[in-house]
């Protein structure tokens, strides 16, 4: 048995308990040679105890506060979205990763309003020290993008128990933070690069299941959110520069949605993958509308519902792709391999809103979108069923943390397991309670 090495953690490591639980996980990825108090079930679950309701409740309110400024940056492009990710990763909780992603994309859909109502705004600006407007939006937001780009570089926080971090947080706080976390998550101690890792992810069925999923979905859904405005425009409601605000509508709409999709997601109802489903059903038939439908309001209305169901989709989609990620370089490498082989969808959409099809309000557009969002349907489907145990595991481990929470404790009882995950299903066919075993 040795202590921790952090002063005020009392709670010995068993370093053979801890062996084992890294000689586990090293058949995939590098783990550093030290106990963790995470490693041991029986000192982690002995440390969480000594922790008060409140004080459980007052280290990730710490954090939001921390995360919510720094992701607010991203309202001027001050952040890139696979770094953000592969931070979060370090911090949170896969079955709390809705919180954060929700105030990310939130943001991101606040800046579009904000964006719009910068581009009527500066349309008046047109001449002004004889630059056209349009430079000027350029000007406006690019001197906003440096300033707060040098803001977070300086306030960024590190790992949870890294030197940076001991500036806003104690020890034991920090000890809590990685305690806590599940044991696919990145540690402060991990290699800085593990060839392991890499060769793990690339041979793994869920990167190109994953990849093959958001490509698709992008594919549909920003066919939609880039040509927004053009849209809008061709639907003739009124000119330029007044028609920048009918694009504030369908913002609101998907605000509305992210808050609701963290909100549902919270409470555990069903499995992240099921809520996906549903959402991209809604997806299915708004893109079946644009091409059927010949009222321009009935358009506008379900250029709303399509923007609120798109935008919906990532909340649950990326706190879902958290659960399997594994590690520090495994994270970083997964999630900047998927964001970005998955924008190849985004580069086809831009193609196809060309004007030999606008005649007929861009019905082949939309026609083909809508394939790309059935094609997205399966490739969904496929991923869960991949990933159908360790969903189960996360909704099941959520339903007991709030338990926990109702009862005024902390949850410290069996975790998500990952790299030995828990069997719930044979087949299609779940499981009844009590029959879970490991594979």
């Amino acid at each position: 048995m040795k202590s921790t090495n952090n002063p005020e953690v009392t709670v010995g490591v068993d370093q053979s308990a801890a062996a084992k639980t890294r000689e586990l996980a090293s058949e995939t990825v590098s783990r550093a040679n030290e106990a963790n108090l995470r490693d041991d079930p029986d000192a982690k679950a002995k440390f969480l105890e000594t922790f008060t309701a409140d004080e459980a409740k007052k280290i990730p309110r710490k954090l939001d506060r921390k995360f919510f400024i720094l992701i607010g940056f991203i309202m001027f492009e001050a952040g890139m979205f696979p770094g953000v990710m592969a931070q979060l990763s370090s911090w949170y909780r896969t079955d709390e990763m809705g919180k954060p992603i929700a105030w990310f994309f939130t943001i991101q859909m606040f800046a579009n309003i904000i964006g719009s109502l910068l581009c009527y705004g500066i349309s008046y600006m047109d001449g002004v020290c004889e630059l056209s407007a349009w430079r000027w939006v350029y000007l406006i937001e690019g001197v906003a993008t440096i300033f707060f780009a040098a803001i977070v570089f300086a306030v960024l926080p590190d790992y949870p128990k890294s030197q940076r971090s001991n500036k806003w947080l104690t020890p034991r706080e920090q000890e809590f933070i990685e305690a806590q976390l599940p044991e696919n998550a990145p540690l402060t101690n991990d290699p800085n690069f593990s060839k392991k890792e890499i060769v793990s992810t690339l041979t793994s069925p869920l990167i190109w299941s994953f990849v093959l999923s958001q490509t698709l979905v992008n594919f549909g859904g920003y066919s939609l959110t880039w040509y927004l405005p053009t849209i809008v425009t061709n639907l003739g409601f009124t000119a330029l520069p007044k028609n920048q605000l009918l694009n504030i509508p369908p913002v609101v709409a998907a605000i509305c949605g992210l808050i609701f999709s963290a909100w549902f997601l919270g409470r555990a109802c069903i499995v992240r993958p099921l809520y996906i489903m549903f959402i991209m059903t809604g997806m299915v038939i708004c893109f079946v509308l644009f091409f059927t439908l010949t009222s321009k309001v009935g358009i506008y209305i379900a250029t709303i519902l399509g923007t609120l169901l798109y935008q919906s989709y990532f909340i649950p989609f990326w706190s879902w792709r958290s659960a399997t990620l594994r590690v520090s370089t495994g994270t970083a490498f997964t999630i900047g391999l998927q964001s970005g082989v998955g924008q190849l969808g985004t580069v086809i959409a831009l193609q196809l809103f060309q004007s030999k099809w606008a005649y007929n309000g861009y019905k082949n557009s939309f026609t083909i979108a809508a394939a790309g969002i059935v094609a997205a349907f399966f490739a969904n489907l496929w991923t869960w069923w991949l990933t159908r145990n360790t969903e189960y595991d996360v909704m099941r481990v959520r339903r007991l943390v709030r338990k926990a929470q109702r009862e005024g404790k902390v949850f410290h009882g069996e975790d998500l397991k990952v790299f030995e995950e828990r069997k719930f299903y044979d087949g299609v066919r779940r499981r009844v309670d009590g029959e879970t075993d490991t594979v």
